[in-house]
Parts: C-alpha cells; structure tokens; sequence
C-alpha cells in the first residue's frame, strides 16, 4: 500500500505541475484583485457544504456512524482532483487553485471541529482529535503548492514549450489519474479495506448523491444568479464544492479508528469525479454572462 500511496503522490504532482504550466502568475493577481468569486467560493465549501450534510445526514435513516461518514466526506475539500476537472474543462484553474490552497489551511481547524461536532450529535459521545499541522501541511505543500509554483514558473520562461505539451499532459494525466484511483480502489477491496457489501452501497448512495449533486448545482446557481458570478467563475465554484477528497475522508475515518465512518467515502469516489467532469462540460457549454 506504501508503494500505491507514492505512486498517487507522484501522479498528483506531476497533475499539479501541468496545471501551474497553464497559468500565469496575473491569473492569482486577478483573483485577489476582485474577490468576489473566491469569497463566495470559500463560504460555499466550508459554510453551505457542511450545513447542508449535517441537514442530509439528521433526516437520513443510515446507522450513527455512517451519518458521521458523510460529514467527513462534506468537509473534506476536493484538493488536487478538483483542480484538475477545472483544468480539463478550462474553468478558472486560478481560482480553483487558490480555493484550494487556502482551505488547505483552513481544515487544520474545521475538520476536527466539525467531525467531533458530527460524532457528538449523531453518536452521543465524544473523540478528540486534530490533524497534525506540520505533516499535513508538508503534503500541501508537495502536492499542490510547489508543483503549482514550479508548473508557474516553466510557464513563464518556457511559455511556448508549456502551449505546445498542454493538450498532451491533459490526455496523459487524465490516464494516469484515473489509473492510480483503479489501482488503488481495488488494492483498498483486497488488502480488506472497509468490508463493505453491495447492501450498504445502495444505502449510502442516495445521501451521498444527494450531497454532492445538490452542493455542486446549488453553489453554481447561488453564485451566478445571486452574486453575479460569471459562468467560467461559477462552474469553477460548483466544480470545488461538489468534488470532495475521498482519501483524506478515508484518512480521517482513521484517525478516529471507525471503519464504518469511511465507508461514504468509498462510496463518493464510486461516482464524484465523473459526475463532476459531467457537470462541469454541460455547464461550461453554456459561456454567457462572462
């Protein structure tokens, strides 16, 4: 599994890097320049998300821990996979990329908060725990932020080298990716992983649908309808809320030492990304109001 592990790290490096490639460093100026678009974003991944999984999760007839499994999944943000669908469909990569560099850091403190927040209202009882900041912040920083930079930089002293291996690095990162999740996903179901059967997929996957479709449509909608956000800018949000990091969820269902509560994760990663990648070109078709 260590070797599986490294092999995912590499892959989501080298899709980092193919990313920062396809931008430039006014792209992040912009951004912050007029903020709109990366503030609703924000809230929308960490305020609406998680409400509305606690609200799914508190009417659902699933057992205790499950409840707690999709809280988890809510709160855990898409990361590098999430990026890489705005990159794919030629969202706004920045703003993709800087959503996720500043959650990032954000869920050093909203994921134990709000997973001991779940714990306590649907278990009755307590788990404290926290992520460590330093381990977690070096697989940030591997993974996303020094690829990304690097990937800036070839783009800017190379730009038409970086033009030229664009569409071949989407095709190649594309098989890559998809791939590793494969490898993974089947390595997880032999080595033991969660036991899950057939019986509790059918009945996690209406919630768990649920989540993710509502938050990605709904987020789109209140960002281009209420604030005026442009189509490019909203798919991007909808696209980040809507795409959620399965392994981190997994992960943190560790830390609590619950395989039950990991089990909506494997259950998300069944059917998010290509629901998302779906989403993301039927709305991206629609380029009016930029």
């Amino acid at each position: 599994m260590d070797l599986i592990d490294q092999l995912m790290s590499a892959v989501l490096m080298l899709v980092t890097f193919a990313i920062g490639s396809s931008l430039k460093f006014k792209d992040f100026e912009n951004i912050f320049t007029h903020a709109k678009a990366f503030t609703v974003g924000l809230t929308a991944q960490m305020v609406f998300l998680p409400l509305l999984a606690f609200a799914i999760a508190y009417f659902s007839d699933l057992p205790p821990a499950l409840k707690v499994g999709l809280i988890i999944v809510a709160i855990c943000p898409g990361g590098t996979t999430s990026n890489f669908v705005s990159y794919l469909v030629n969202a706004d990569t920045a703003l993709a990329v800087a959503l996720t560099s500043i959650n990032s850091l954000l869920m050093f403190f909203t994921i134990p908060t709000l997973t001991n927040l779940g714990i306590s209202i649907f278990m009755h009882s307590s788990s404290e725990f926290s992520l460590s900041m330093t381990e977690t912040f070096w697989e940030v920083s591997k993974i996303i932020i020094i690829p990304a930079f690097l990937g800036l930089l070839f783009n800017r002293y190379y730009p038409n080298l970086a033009l030229k291996i664009k569409i071949p690095l989407k095709i190649i990162n594309t098989i890559l990716l998809g791939l590793v999740f494969i490898i993974k996903f089947f390595a997880d179901q032999e080595s033991g992983g969660t036991g899950i059967v057939f019986e509790e997929i059918l009945s996690i996957l209406p919630y768990a649908l649920a989540i993710h479709l509502l938050s990605m449509v709904l987020s789109y909608i209140i960002s281009k309808k209420t604030f005026g956000i442009s189509n490019v800018q909203a798919t991007t949000i909808g696209i980040e809320v809507g795409l959620q990091n399965t392994v981190l969820a997994i992960y943190i269902a560790g830390l609590v030492q619950s395989v039950e509560m990991a089990k909506p994760a494997l259950v998300y990663a069944m059917f998010s990304f290509f629901t998302t990648l779906a989403f993301a070109f039927i709305v991206m078709g629609r380029r009016y109001n930029q």
